[in-house]
């Protein structure tokens, strides 16, 4: 399932204040630190699934300086049963619950725009997605959020900079 809708990928900045309109995703340094919030819709996971394997995938958008900055970054997943859209409140990123999981990624150099490939492909969050999809209120067709925090710089692309490019999520898994 892929990003899909403006307000349905969003930056918000230390300050608090949340873009939901930017062309690319700075994960994660921008002017400032931010935080980057990914929401994917109708997901036709029943509840209580096994997620055997899942990952993110990303499309470059601006190549990496030459050398880069080392990148590490942390997602997790939002602790509800249907995770309701961004708006451009204040915090709206950053104040939702998260979930108890959480997987580490320090993504290689991103080189080439365009690129959407393993480099840009985050490790295994099926530890993520399981703690949304085991909740007793999530049904099948339900929205989760991903919330992506940490340091560096790797520039996606975003729902409002390429929508066939924006963030792209991939569940296996058993009924």
């Amino acid at each position: 399932v892929r990003v899909s809708a403006s307000s349905d990928d969003a930056e918000e900045k230390s300050s608090g204040t949340v873009d939901l309109t930017s062309s690319d995703l700075e994960l994660i340094e921008a002017s400032s630190v931010q935080i980057v919030g990914v929401r994917f819709n109708g997901l036709a996971i029943p509840q209580g699934a096994t997620v055997v394997s899942a990952y993110v995938q990303f499309q470059v958008d601006e190549a990496d300086p030459d050398p880069p900055p080392p990148t590490v970054l942390t997602i997790h997943g939002q602790a509800a049963d249907n995770a309701p859209t961004f708006t451009a409140t204040a915090g709206n990123v950053s104040n939702r619950d998260r979930t108890a999981a959480a997987v580490s990624w320090e993504p290689p150099t991103w080189q080439t725009v365009g690129d959407a490939g393993p480099d840009q492909q985050t490790p295994d969050i099926s530890s993520v997605i399981q703690e949304i999809v085991d909740r007793g209120g999530w049904n099948s067709s339900n929205s989760l959020v991903l919330i992506i925090s940490g340091a560096g710089t790797r520039v996606a692309e975003a729902y409002d900079g390429d929508q066939t490019g924006a963030p792209l999520l991939h569940v296996e898994y058993v009924p």
